[in-house]
């Protein structure tokens, strides 16, 4: 008696689009990540793949029944002389010589319908292989897509962090020398600059390094300012005043003796003079 072959072919219900798999997903307040939906289809691939695996391997002993069983059928039909086809003439042809149709014998196809040899396993792997290529591909974009979002939230919380320590040290500056709560950054370089005049000066020639298109205003204003107090200053101003020349060139005024470098780290008020380069590095627009 024949074997009934068990289903092979669960792949062929897997969608063919990777993203159609969203809709499977249970996720609350918000969109499932496309990383998400990869691994929910190829979840749902590899377990179509598994039936048919097991359904094929439980429909090998029944397929060798079965061979057995058309073996011995169609060995009987030769032995009494059944052929395994016969022709007729076309009878729809209108042609002068009609050409023959080949049949197959019927018992043929009574075999095929009821003593099946094959479970359609190599369909299903064709199936299974094309598509696992095209899931891994949407995976591969995925794990791609989770990389730069990932980049980005990293970003974003970092900026934000950034955000926070400046608002944390802009009001503990504001707190130190009792300025303002509305004061922003270039109000404290403002107020904080006018308390040392070798750091105001210091300030004006970091700006002028940064950006010296307008000449040494900065510089020659912060000097009217400056007065000399000790035979340090004397030598300060002096030096700081060699560098006016025609060739305006803001770096002179990181190279020279008496440095913006030097006079914030010679600061009488190290915390102010730190105070202050904070202030500094916090102003958009010298």
């Amino acid at each position: 008696m024949a074997e009934e072959l068990e289903k092979v072919g669960f792949v062929g219900s897997c969608m063919a689009n990777p993203q159609n798999y969203a809709s499977n997903l249970t996720v609350y307040y918000r969109t499932p990540t496309t990383k998400e939906i990869a691994a929910k289809a190829n979840q749902a691939l590899e377990e179509a793949r598994k039936k048919d695996v097991e359904a094929h391997e439980r429909n090998l002993p029944k397929i060798e029944i079965n061979k057995a069983i058309r073996d011995r059928v169609i060995s009987i039909m030769k032995e009494v002389g059944i052929p395994d086809s016969w022709t007729e003439r076309d009878l729809k042809s209108r042609a002068r010589f009609p050409k023959s149709i080949r049949h197959d014998a019927g018992y043929l196809g009574d075999l095929n319908r009821n003593v099946k040899i094959s479970d359609g396993f190599e369909y299903a792997t064709s199936t299974y292989s094309r598509l696992k290529a095209a899931y891994d591909e949407y995976a591969q974009k995925a794990e791609g897509e989770d990389a730069l979002k990932k980049a980005e939230e990293e970003r974003t919380a970092a900026q934000k962090l950034e955000e926070r320590r400046k608002n944390l040290k802009l009001a503990e500056i504001i707190l130190r020398y009792s300025l303002p709560e509305t004061a922003e950054w270039d109000d404290i370089l403002e107020a904080l600059r006018g308390k040392d005049q070798r750091l105001d000066l210091a300030v004006s020639m970091s700006q002028t390094r940064g950006n010296w298109s307008d000449g040494y205003y900065r510089v020659s204003n912060a000097l009217q300012r400056f007065t000399v107090k000790t035979p340090e200053d004397a030598e300060i101003q002096t030096d700081i005043l060699s560098c006016f020349n025609d060739d305006i060139d803001g770096r002179i005024f990181r190279d020279t003796s008496w440095n913006y470098s030097r006079l914030f780290a010679e600061a009488g008020d190290q915390q102010l003079s730190t105070d202050i380069q904070t202030a500094l590095s916090n102003v958009e627009d010298f």
